[in-house]
């Protein structure tokens, strides 16, 4: 379904496509992927999932999520849709000082130039029928820094931004003393101590949203893993919170992903709402059978035609006597 007809349908459902507040936390210290019987909590609905990117051969894909376990299946499931239209586009890097899951396999790191400083990736997603939308995403942002920047969108409109500085406030400056500087992981243990490693979880506490994007905004790299989707149900945040108010990303970032995120023009939406109630009130006029001026036009068609099937013998010029017979 296009951008237009979902936010169409929205309008006709009565539902607000402003999904509504996200609310970010983070994790303990050296955690790098989500323990989902916390995340889920008591949720009686949870459906959940991980892409660790171990069989990311690079370059736009598909994701199920399910590299780093979950319980989706055939019937149940979240799929996230990779894209990215930058110059330079994200690459895929061996396992570093930067990041890396456990120090292993590989991760996507998004870097700027200095011709091109910002550079981006979205992820689109989608769900089965069972599942309304997604209302979590988790990522571990590994070496943050002040360039690294989040965005979430509910069918193409902006709902929330996030601003890495405001993670960096709240787990405080890099020091000996401070657990979440330093690549955590075994093979890189304590490399990198002037930046920060955390897994940042975000919830939608009102409504869903249907594409994340990521974006950098120099040339330094914005490295990540461990990306989590999921459906909570009923839904509580975990994790520690912090401040983070909406900071919308700049002109020149979301020129880099306009394209790919499309804003449907309110014009526009309004022009297929009106036909969608026009092909409705048709329907349901159907249904309940004709009016009772369709029953007068239809009796005035018919009388058209019987006065015309009786004028028809002067078309092929009778004698008068002849046409009186057709007369009644």
């Amino acid at each position: 379904m296009g951008i237009v007809g979902a936010a169409a349908l929205a309008l006709l459902a009565g539902q607000d496509a402003s999904a509504g507040p996200i609310t970010p936390t983070y994790l303990a210290a050296g955690v790098q992927a989500p323990n989902f019987t916390t995340t889920c909590g008591s949720a009686s609905k949870c459906y959940y999932g991980t892409e660790t990117f171990s069989n990311w051969a690079g370059g736009d894909f598909t994701s199920t999520f399910q590299t780093g376990g979950g319980n989706f299946d055939a019937n149940t499931y979240i799929k996230g849709v990779y894209t990215s239209n930058s110059d330079p586009k994200w690459t895929k890097s061996a396992a570093n000082q930067y990041g890396g899951t456990n120090g292993t396999g590989s991760f996507p790191s998004l870097t700027g130039s200095a011709t091109a400083p910002t550079s981006a990736y979205l992820i689109r997603l989608s769900t089965s029928a069972n599942i309304p939308g997604v209302n979590y995403f988790g990522i571990w942002i590994s070496a943050l820094d002040a360039n690294n920047s989040l965005s979430f969108y509910s069918n193409g409109q902006l709902l929330y931004s996030f601003g890495s500085t405001d993670l960096q406030a709240a787990i405080g400056a890099c020091s000996t003393s401070n657990a979440y500087c330093g690549n955590p992981t075994t093979p890189f243990k304590g490399q990198n101590a002037s930046e920060i490693y955390a897994y940042v979880n975000f919830f939608d506490t009102v409504g869903y949203f249907d594409t994340v994007v990521l974006y950098q905004t120099s040339t330094s790299g914005f490295e990540s893993s461990n990306h989590s989707a999921a459906y909570i149900n009923p839904l509580a945040t975990s994790g520690t919170t912090f401040s983070a108010p909406d900071r919308p990303p700049a002109a020149a970032s979301s020129a880099k992903f306009a394209g790919l995120v499309a804003i449907p023009e309110p014009a526009t939406v309004m022009l297929v709402f009106s036909a969608l109630v026009v092909v409705m009130l048709r329907r349901r006029q159907h249904l309940a059978g004709p009016t009772q001026a369709d029953c007068n036009l239809e009796e005035g068609t018919q009388a058209r035609k019987k006065r015309k099937r009786r004028s028809r013998p002067a078309q092929f010029g009778w004698p008068a006597v002849a046409r009186s017979r057709f007369s009644t």
